[in-house]
C-alpha cells in the first residue's frame, strides 16, 4: 500500500470512529463522565482497533481453511548464522511499537490493571489471541511477535507509569485516568 493511501485510510479511520462514539459520547457525558477520561476511552479503542488492522485484516488474503499452517516456536531464529534480515528486524521494532500504545492505555482505562504484571499479562493474552488467529487465517504464529508484543506492552506501562509519577496531583491526568486522589 502506498504512503498517501495509508495516510487517508488512516484519516478515514480516525473520522469514522471519532463519529461512531459520538452516541457513547454523549450517554457518558450525562453519567457526568468527565471528557478528558472519554479522551482515554477514545485513544484505547484508536490503539485496539489499529492493532487487530495491523494483525488481522492487513495483509490479504484471509483463508478459514489455509493449504499449510504455519507455526514458529524457536525464538528469533531468523538471527542465527549472524545473517540478520532487514524485514525481520524492522518487523520485530514494527510490534514493539505497535504494542506501546495498548501497555500505556490499558492501565489508564481499566483502573484494575494498574500494576506492571496485570497489564503486561493482560498484553500477553491479547497477543496470544492474535497468533492463534493467524495460524488458523493463514498466516504465520511466531513466538517472536509474542514476545514482541510483551515488549511493546512493558515499555508502554513504563510510559504510564513515568507520567503517572511525574502528574500524580495534576487535576487533568487524574481527570485522564479516571481517579479522585
Amino acid at each position: 500500500m502506498r504512503l498517501d493511501a495509508m495516510i487517508i485510510f488512516a484519516l478515514l479511520f480516525f473520522v469514522l470512529t471519532t463519529i461512531l462514539y459520538l452516541p457513547v459520547f454523549f450517554f457518558l457525558k450525562k453519567r457526568g463522565v468527565e471528557l478528558l477520561r472519554q479522551l482515554s476511552y477514545l485513544l484505547f479503542a484508536w490503539s485496539f482497533l489499529i492493532v487487530v488492522y495491523m494483525t488481522i485484516f492487513s495483509i490479504p488474503p484471509i483463508t478459514f481453511s489455509p493449504e499449510r499452517y504455519y507455526l514458529n516456536l524457536r525464538p528469533f531464529a531468523w538471527l542465527e548464522g549472524g545473517n540478520i534480515g532487514e524485514f525481520e528486524f524492522l518487523e520485530s521494532i514494527g510490534n514493539v511499537l505497535m504494542l506501546m500504545p495498548l501497555g500505556a492505555l490499558l492501565p489508564v482505562v481499566i483502573k484494575g490493571v494498574r500494576k506492571f504484571w496485570m497489564t503486561v499479562g493482560l498484553i500477553f493474552i491479547i497477543g496470544f489471541s492474535i497468533e492463534f488467529i493467524q495460524y488458523f487465517i493463514g498466516r504465520v504464529a511466531d513466538i517472536d511477535d509474542l514476545i514482541e508484543y510483551v515488549v511493546g506492552g512493558a515499555l508502554g506501562y513504563g510510559w504510564f507509569s513515568f507520567f503517572h509519577w511525574l502528574l500524580k496531583s495534576k487535576t487533568g491526568w487524574l481527570k485522564f485516568i479516571g481517579s479522585t486522589k
